[in-house]
């Protein structure tokens, strides 16, 4: 709804967690909405629990502190997903 609303949006889905969670159903180009069945909804207002502004290094922690992952589920993550993906600010 917002301008800063878009901002958060694509601020996540450059971070590693997103890109995981994609790549979970993803097996193909086609990006059909089933896609992203995996991939949980965040609050992207400026009263979210998470601080977008942060890099995305920064947010990947917060989100996987946020689900719970465990340390070699982050590392795995870290490891599949290429820090190319990611840009942070």
């Amino acid at each position: 709804e917002t301008e800063i609303e878009a901002y958060n949006v694509a601020i996540y889905t450059q971070t590693k967690f997103f890109h995981f969670m994609l790549g979970l159903k993803k097996i193909t180009q086609d990006a059909t909405a089933k896609v992203y069945s995996f991939i949980p909804m965040q609050d992207f207002s400026e009263n979210s629990e998470i601080n977008w502004k942060k890099s995305t290094a920064e947010i990947d922690e917060i989100l996987f502190d946020k689900y719970n992952l465990t340390e070699e589920e982050r590392e795995y993550i870290k490891f599949l997903i290429k820090s190319e993906v990611t840009a942070d600010k």
